[in-house]
């Protein structure tokens, strides 16, 4: 198996350079900050992403580069549009031209977050411009012969140079920084290696279509940063919680989202982690412990 992972530089992209089989060939790309063993790749330039292509010849390729900042998404559309939807719209040409199974990661914000949390075959309803792009990116992904739709939410890890959630709360935290955390803004916090473990499962199995991929545990921000501040030893007290129209925020949150995640621990037997679990292992790996 020949894997090309498109943004591996990130905290999903990363895991999975992590726990791929070590008899698979893997290619990993970055476009920002250099990263030693990656190679760099615009996926909003098509000619990179052929070139790309052409020289690693991939039998799956898995995006998760993305324009990820909800609320920048709202003032910078054509940013998003060039990552989010021609990006994706490059990789899936580019997938069908060299006969490259194409991985798509997508997101729960897709939804409208009305009655949440979901299952594969409900109707999406995006509610910002980053939702939209992304629920783009599925539909031209859809396109691709063999395709596979992989939407998660909530995702984290213990790279300490991330600004995932988790992250964010132990900095703050520590330096003793008081947090506004949201009450009303439902989930289901991912582990990134237990995600990088489905997607792999997937793509071993030759699934195709649409599948959840998150953590088993579906919970509001605030409950998920008291959960932080518990296992990381820190003060709670500092975190407030907030409704969401309160933060001011640009883009529309789907406040009761998360994902229900049935067929992928039905169909791989890969177990989705709660949310106590995984803060576990990502406290072992930053401390040892």
């Amino acid at each position: 198996m020949k894997l090309l992972v498109i943004g591996a530089s990130g905290q999903v992209g990363g895991a999975l350079m992590r726990l791929v089989p070590k008899e698979w060939e893997v290619t990993g790309t970055y476009s920002g900050k250099p990263k030693v063993g990656l190679i760099h790749l615009n996926v909003s330039n098509r000619d990179e992403v052929f070139e790309v292509f052409v020289k690693t010849r991939p039998d799956a390729a898995v995006l998760t580069a993305a324009f990820t900042n909800v609320d920048l998404c709202e003032t910078e559309k054509e940013r998003a549009d060039a990552v989010n939807v021609n990006g994706p719209l490059n990789v899936c040409d580019a997938s069908v031209r060299y006969g490259s199974k194409m991985v798509y990661i997508s997101t729960d914000y897709v939804f409208d977050g009305e009655n949440g949390p979901y299952r594969e075959g409900d109707t999406p309803n995006p509610l910002g411009y980053y939702a939209w792009t992304k629920l783009e990116g599925e539909k031209i992904t859809a396109l691709a012969p063999g395709h596979l739709i992989i939407r998660t939410t909530g995702v984290y890890s213990a790279d300490p140079d991330s600004m995932n959630f988790v992250m964010q709360v132990i900095k703050k935290l520590k330096a003793g920084e008081a947090m506004r955390v949201p009450n009303d803004q439902y989930g289901s916090p991912t582990l990134a290696e237990n995600l990088a473990e489905g997607i792999i499962a997937l793509i071993k199995m030759g699934k195709t279509g649409i599948y959840n991929i998150a953590g088993s545990d579906f919970m509001d921000r605030y409950s998920f940063a008291l959960l932080i501040a518990d296992i990381f030893d820190l003060d709670k007290r500092l975190i407030t919680p907030i409704d969401t129209p309160s933060l001011g925020q640009k883009a529309k949150r789907p406040l009761k989202a998360g994902l229900v995640v049935e067929k992928i621990e039905k169909e791989t037997g890969v177990r989705m982690l709660g949310a106590r679990e995984g803060l576990n292992l990502v406290k072992e790996r930053l401390y040892g412990r």
